[in-house]
């Protein structure tokens, strides 16, 4: 038997660590093996890289929750929950997730194979420009598909060729953000033509969320749009309901204020899922012509909100209604009403479930 329980001459690719303590001499282990993928479940081991850094066979390193300064060369997916900085040699690499907070890589654009970035929180830093031919050129990153997410995000016109490909972003603009009603250009947004799914997040001033609500501009391909303390207000909803491909919208945490909201008919036409959670909405005024496709509707922590309007149970392709912790006796009711309705005109096909705690 050899190291790790696992006779010599095994070829081991894949190796998968739930718990170190029932491998004799791992690290040993790691070195002579022929792995090209290391997957660590296990929260306590903390292997030692260097073991791992010589293989240009290892293509997957998943180290959980480890913190890692030293990488194999030729990664494609790499996942760790702290690093301190990216080698640039990491030219293979098309998957990066990490857990750090706050990290600026600039290394980011010389990975030119990246599909999908995922950090807690990260700064994308200008693109640097390349020499071609004695003229300067932006560097593209042409796979790079998703990225998550960024703070105080710039959409300049540089970082828009930059990422000309991008189907997933995430951003957030933290309470430092710059006052300057033109320097995050978020009326670009509009032109990420491929943009599928955006989550925004806003932590900042007064001055910057009115700035927000007068330059920010969706794109049209948008399909996913989170939306979390953007504090819009109703009337600005236009901006989001005329989005013709949009499916899934979460108004999150004070992302809308005021106390009344009327869509507009024409507006929402895709929509299929919707969920409001923390919203300090009270009179919900709207009908199955608001919201012509929904098919599932989340109301989750909305204290104010006095109902759930009975025309909503109208809508045809509606088959859940979802009430969730702290809503109000009267939005049960109605969530319950609109479900008795729709039974007594012989749709058993709406569910309504209620886990309300108040």
């Amino acid at each position: 038997m050899g190291l790790c329980g696992i006779s010599e001459g095994t070829k081991v690719r894949r190796l998968s660590i739930h718990s170190h303590r029932k491998l004799n001499d791992l690290d040993s282990c790691l070195q002579n093996m022929r792995l090209r993928s290391v997957l660590n479940f296990d929260g306590d081991y903390y292997h030692q890289p260097e073991k791992l850094i010589n293989s240009r066979l290892l293509s997957v390193f998943d180290t959980n929750n480890t913190s890692i300064n030293a990488f194999p060369v030729n990664l494609r997916y790499f996942a760790c929950n702290y690093c301190m900085a990216l080698p640039v040699s990491l030219r293979n690499l098309q998957t990066l997730i990490c857990g750090n907070e706050i990290l600026e890589i600039p290394e980011i654009w010389e990975m030119r194979r990246l599909r999908h970035v995922k950090f807690r929180r990260m700064v994308l830093p200008d693109p640097p420009s390349a020499e071609t031919e004695g003229k300067n050129s932006i560097i593209v990153l042409d796979s790079l598909q998703t990225l998550c997410r960024v703070v105080n995000f710039r959409c300049t016109e540089e970082i828009l060729q930059g990422i000309p490909s991008l189907k997933k972003l995430g951003i957030s603009f933290d309470f430092e953000a710059v006052l300057d009603r033109g320097y995050y250009c978020l009326n670009n947004l509009a032109r990420l033509l491929k943009l599928e799914s955006l989550s925004c997040s806003l932590f900042s001033s007064t001055s910057f969320l009115k700035n927000f609500r007068k330059n920010i501009a969706l794109p049209i391909s948008l399909k996913k749009l989170s939306l979390f303390r953007c504090y819009l207000h109703w009337e600005d909803m236009t901006i989001v309901g005329s989005l013709p491909n949009l499916q899934v919208l979460k108004l999150l945490w004070d992302s809308f204020v005021g106390l009344e909201w009327e869509p507009n008919e024409g507006e929402f036409i895709q929509l299929k899922y919707l969920k409001l959670n923390r919203i300090n909405l009270e009179n919900w005024i709207a009908n199955s012509i608001h919201f012509p496709s929904l098919e599932r509707l989340v109301i989750d922590q909305c204290k104010s909100l006095k109902e759930i309007p009975s025309g909503i149970g109208e809508i045809p392709t509606l088959e859940s209604i979802e009430v969730y912790n702290y809503c109000s006796d009267s939005v049960v009711t109605s969530a319950k009403q609109i479900q008795e309705e729709q039974r007594s005109s012989g749709n058993d096909y709406l569910q309504v479930r209620i886990v309300n705690f108040l």
